[in-house]
């Protein structure tokens, strides 16, 4: 007979389901209908699996001394204090949802490397030094509100809808160059009004208007002389109140306090990122330019 999930710590189960430790085949069934409905659960689930696919990817095992293992756990007991204002937390319908990355991690060390000898990677340098792994600057990390983000999350439909512009997937609807018109066409298959800054070296190519779960979306396309592309999503703040689409509440947070979020790394070619408001509506900038140049070009449009 199988063994029931209200008879042991999910928690725990979580874990082994993860590590691929379950044979009971009714028992593993519980789970993952569990995880279907449980979307606390759920957003645990997936903050727990991204914490060991980062350390089986990244970190390669050594032999330490039994100091230099207690210093790193140390380390991480200081970043778990510091994490809640720190560090990303996995966000579901607009509200902060179970640990944050740090306690996994330390869940993940101790699990994994208790015992004689020990063992640690390259994370023990980087937090001793009071360094971030999850924040690395080699162009080819992958931001932390993309992994945990949903289909409903703006920063992922932002990203996705710019590697299939870039990739020709997508096209405009409707060339042009004239704001004016861009504006009008926007109102009329969208309904509401567009935010079509004026971008130097860039002019606009296009848009196109779509619809996400109830919820209507434009699409502006600018291009340099070099076929360099800067991409806006935009929709209407109601958005969130309707809970049609998805936005991080720390990167809300610091829209409000900095007006803009900006990141890179938000994929493997290190992608730029900017998220604002702007009147009603609510805006997603990609482009493959730097981060610094990116931020010289925003803030010459954004006013």
């Amino acid at each position: 007979m199988g063994q029931s999930t209200t008879t042991f710590n999910i928690d725990e189960l979580i874990t082994s389901y993860i590590d691929d430790q379950i044979s009971d085949p009714e028992l593993k069934s519980q789970i993952e209908a569990k995880l279907k409905s449980d979307v606390k659960l759920n957003a645990k689930y997936r903050s727990e699996l991204l914490t060991k696919i980062m350390l089986r990817a990244r970190m390669q095992e050594v032999e330490i001394p039994q100091g230099t293992y207690q210093r790193v756990l140390n380390s991480i007991d200081r970043l778990i204090t510091e994490s809640k204002n720190a560090v990303p937390a996995v966000i579901t319908g607009g509200e902060v949802e179970y640990p944050s990355f740090f306690h996994s991690l330390k869940e993940a060390v101790t699990r994994r490397f208790i015992g004689i000898p020990r063992y640690a990677f390259a994370v023990a340098a980087i937090f001793v030094t009071g360094g971030v792994l999850f924040f690395g600057n080699n162009g080819k990390t992958t931001n932390p509100y993309i992994i945990s983000g949903t289909e409903k999350s703006i920063m992922v439909q932002a990203l996705n809808s710019f590697h299939k512009i870039l990739d020709g997937d997508i096209k405009p609807q409707l060339k042009s160059s004239n704001a004016a018109e861009i504006e009008k066409y926007v109102k009329d298959n969208a309904n509401f009004n567009a935010y079509i800054p004026s971008i130097e070296s860039y002019h606009l190519e296009g848009v196109m208007c779509s619809e996400y779960n109830g919820q209507k979306l434009a699409h502006l396309i600018y291009v340099n002389n070099d076929n360099d592309v800067i991409y806006i999503y935009q929709t209407p703040v109601s958005c969130f109140q309707k809970k049609n689409l998805d936005l991080p509440e720390q990167v809300h947070d610091e829209i409000m306090k900095a007006k803009y979020y900006m990141c890179d790394g938000v994929d493997e070619t290190d992608c730029t990122m900017t998220l604002w408001y702007k009147d009603n509506v609510v805006c997603a900038s990609m482009t493959t330019m730097p981060k610094q140049k990116m931020y010289a070009a925003f803030t010459g449009f954004y006013k």
